[in-house]
């Protein structure tokens, strides 16, 4: 199956594929691999739970996705993922991914493997090929290459006595933790991939929505239900700080997203990037804050009435900030740094938007990109997977613009020197 999506620049929601169950997560395997997740659940509703990995390249006009893989998940569809980052000299040939599945986080091994007809893994055991098509013993195809999928170990991640579930997995950059969060309220910390235990916090009053670590992996953050965000030593196992601003007029915000991002491109600098909404009251805008990691205060917001978010991503570089919205299937693209909205794509799914995530911004990733400066891929409920792209912004340096000056001055001073003037 081959799923098409216009590289341009306008305000239309370009579609890059769709599947057949509703979408919960993204992730980004390799350079040119992403991976969704989701399903039906558990109720016998006919509609499956399960993984599917896309490759994606760019013909040169257009950006193609291609099913390469496909694993079910029996009874548990997939709420939440996390890819333990490649090496340098692993682009994404064998990954370990954690999948939320109800109150347990499973492990599974992906590998890519070379095999005659490629295409998905199918219910009926059979490789299909990316137009569905079972592969026949008298057809010759060309080998390609897909994932194998290996399950291996799983861990309970929530206790809630009445409905225990997680709702969210990290991977710290470094690769050495895991961190869960979820119904009851707790914020655990795992080793990775041993899922050992090594912190248990239980400051927060109500579910966890978010979570995320620092790109050098010494802090965690945690957003919940109680209004709160905490910053979490991980090294020294104690709260570190909390977030905390004071809203106009009173009115009362929760945060629903939370981001750790480095700052041009450098791991050892960094911000905090939050989205919030407001409690009971349609009137107020939604809130996006980036935050100073020294003193854990707002450094700038921008409001945006009329919306409510429910998805936030930054690219691996820091650049660029993208949010999906509740209702109106909204993608809106900031430049992390001001804050500022360079593009806005209306109507990007019917249904709120449920995951984002940037492909790299990496060489090796920009020939799948269409040489976009950066792309996000958006993924919702109603099983479409989008694509956004964002031009090259035109720029001119202090510097260049002072020698474009003077080279103009001197042209005019010779011009009047040569007519007399």
């Amino acid at each position: 199956m081959q799923i098409l999506a216009m590289g341009s620049s306008g305000e239309q929601a370009e579609l890059l594929c769709r599947v057949d169950f509703p979408l919960y997560a993204i992730s980004v395997l390799s350079p040119r691999h992403v991976m969704v997740g989701g399903g039906g659940g558990a109720a016998n509703t006919g509609v499956k739970n399960g993984l599917q990995v896309f490759e994606i390249s760019c013909t040169g006009e257009q950006v193609v996705g291609e099913s390469v893989t496909r694993h079910f998940t029996g009874e548990f569809s997939v709420y939440s993922m996390a890819v333990k980052p490649a090496g340098n000299n692993n682009e994404g040939g064998r990954v370990t991914v954690a999948a939320g599945h109800g109150q347990y986080c499973q492990l599974y091994s992906l590998s890519l493997d070379r095999v005659r007809g490629g295409g998905e893994e199918a219910g009926d055991g059979l490789r299909h090929r990316g137009n569905g098509r079972a592969s026949g013993a008298g057809v010759q195809e060309e080998a390609k290459l897909v994932y194998k999928v290996e399950p291996l170990k799983r861990v309970q991640t929530d206790f809630h006595p009445k409905e225990p579930h997680g709702k969210v997995i990290r991977i710290s950059g470094n690769g050495k933790l895991l961190a869960t969060g979820g119904d009851d309220g707790h914020l655990r910390v795992w080793s990775f991939p041993e899922l050992a235990k090594v912190h248990d916090f239980s400051t927060h009053e109500k579910e966890i929505d978010d979570i995320d670590f620092s790109p050098d992996s010494s802090k965690l953050i945690s957003v919940s239900k109680d209004k709160r965000a905490i910053v979490w030593d991980v090294r020294k196992g104690r709260k570190h700080a909390e977030l905390g601003w004071e809203p106009p007029q009173g009115v009362k915000y929760m945060y629903k997203r939370c981001k750790f991002a480095c700052v041009e491109g450098d791991q050892r600098k960094y911000k905090v990037y939050t989205i919030s909404n407001p409690v009971s009251s349609s009137k107020s805008p939604a809130v996006i804050q980036r935050w100073n990691t020294q003193s854990f205060t707002v450094e700038q917001s921008v409001s945006s009435p009329g919306l409510a978010y429910s998805a936030l991503a930054i690219t691996d570089n820091g650049t660029f900030l993208g949010t999906g919205t509740m209702s109106e299937g909204l993608v809106d693209i900031y430049t992390a740094y001001n804050l500022v909205r360079v593009r806005r794509i209306r109507g990007a799914h019917s249904t709120f938007i449920t995951g984002l995530e940037w492909l790299p911004t990496t060489e090796e990733s920009a020939a799948c990109r269409g040489l976009h400066e950066a792309s996000i891929v958006s993924v919702s409920v109603d099983h479409q997977v989008c694509v956004h792209h964002v031009d090259s912004q035109t720029s001119v340096s202090s510097l260049s613009a002072m020698v474009l000056v003077i080279l103009v001055l001197l042209g005019t001073f010779l011009l009047a020197s040569y007519l007399g003037l």
